[in-house]
C-alpha cells in the first residue's frame, strides 16, 4: 500500500511540474485597456517571440496600414515592420532604416528599441484590429466613438504572486 502512495505522490508531482513548465512557456499577458478608466477590454496569454499585428485604415490617406510587433524576452513590445501603400501623416518615411518596395507596398523594417506599450486612438472610421495568435480583436468596435487604448504586456509569474 505504501508503494501505491509513493507512486501516487510521484505522479502528482509530475503533473504539477508539467503544469509549472507550461505556465513558464507563457509568462506574459497582453492587456488591451483604457488608460484613463483602467477598464481592461481584453487579456490574453502569449509566449516570448509572439508576433502581434495591428491593422487599420489611415485617417487621412484612407489606405490600409499594417504594423507588426514581437514580444521580447523582457516582456516589451518591439516594432518590426510597418507596411502601407500610400503615405499619410504619422507613418514612417525615414528610409535611413531598411525598407522594401514590392507590389506597390512600402514595408519599413524598424530598428527601434522595444517599448512598454502601444498607445493609440481607435474609432470605427479607422477600423483598428489587433491579431494575436490567430485571434482577431476588433479594437474599433469597443466603443461607438473614439477610444484611447494601451496595449501592454504584463508578467504572469511576477504580477500574480501573493
Amino acid at each position: 500500500m505504501a508503494e501505491y502512495a509513493v507512486l501516487l505522490c510521484i505522479l502528482l508531482l509530475g503533473i504539477l511540474f508539467q503544469a509549472s513548465c507550461e505556465r513558464e512557456n507563457e509568462p506574459w499577458q497582453i492587456l488591451i485597456q483604457d488608460p484613463r478608466s483602467g477598464i481592461v477590454y481584453h487579456e490574453t496569454s502569449v509566449e516570448v517571440e509572439t508576433v502581434i499585428t495591428l491593422r487599420y485604415r489611415h485617417s487621412v490617406s484612407k489606405s490600409p496600414v499594417e504594423g507588426t510587433f514581437i514580444i521580447s524576452e523582457s516582456g516589451k513590445i518591439k516594432p518590426l515592420t510597418t507596411t502601407y501603400s500610400s503615405y499619410g501623416p504619422g507613418l514612417p518615411i525615414d528610409y535611413a532604416e531598411s525598407y522594401t518596395l514590392e507590389d506597390g507596398l512600402v514595408t519599413i523594417y524598424h530598428e527601434e528599441e522595444p517599448r512598454d506599450s502601444i498607445r493609440l486612438w481607435v474609432s470605427p472610421q479607422t477600423e483598428e484590429t489587433l491579431f494575436i495568435n490567430e485571434q482577431e480583436y476588433p479594437l474599433a468596435a469597443l466603443e461607438e466613438g473614439h477610444l484611447l487604448l494601451d496595449i501592454s504586456v504584463r508578467n504572469n509569474t511576477r504580477d500574480n504572486k501573493p
